[in-house]
């Protein structure tokens, strides 16, 4: 029983402090974050959805504008760093498989290109759990 208050108590400090830290950074918030966060505090054997975020950074090549365009139209977008450091992310799931498609067409071939499944990074992603997706673009 003391295991479980000690437990509840820290996932409510690291709550609170993520919450106060969002608030100092203006704009919308962290959907990816917070599902992340969600996952390390409440674990689970099942996953709820499968998700993919498909991650990259600045890249000259007539496609970069375009893809952030695409990535910035999704909710989850997320933006680190700036100039030739920035990186952009953003995470979609079975019902969005035309955008995350479009998307990867554009950047599959970059090298600083990275596929998360439901926010981790695992082996294969590229040649494995993405292809997963495109069964979903089957109608």
């Amino acid at each position: 029983m003391i295991q479980v208050d000690k437990w509840e108590a820290l996932s409510y400090k690291i709550k609170t402090r993520i919450t106060r830290m969002a608030a100092k950074k203006p704009g919308k918030p962290d959907i990816a974050a917070e599902e992340k966060l969600d996952s390390i505090l409440h674990p689970s054997t099942t996953a709820k959805t499968f998700k993919i975020t498909l991650e990259f950074g600045h890249k000259i090549s007539p496609n970069y504008e375009k893809a952030v365009g695409l990535a910035r139209r999704n909710p989850t977008y997320r933006q680190d760093g700036e100039g030739e450091w920035v990186r952009h992310s953003a995470t979609y799931a079975s019902h969005d498989v035309e955008e995350l498609f479009r998307l990867f067409t554009l950047i599959h071939e970059w090298e600083n290109t990275e596929v998360l499944v439901n926010h981790k990074r695992i082996p294969y992603g590229h040649q494995l759990w993405l292809p997963l997706m495109w069964f979903h673009r089957v109608k």
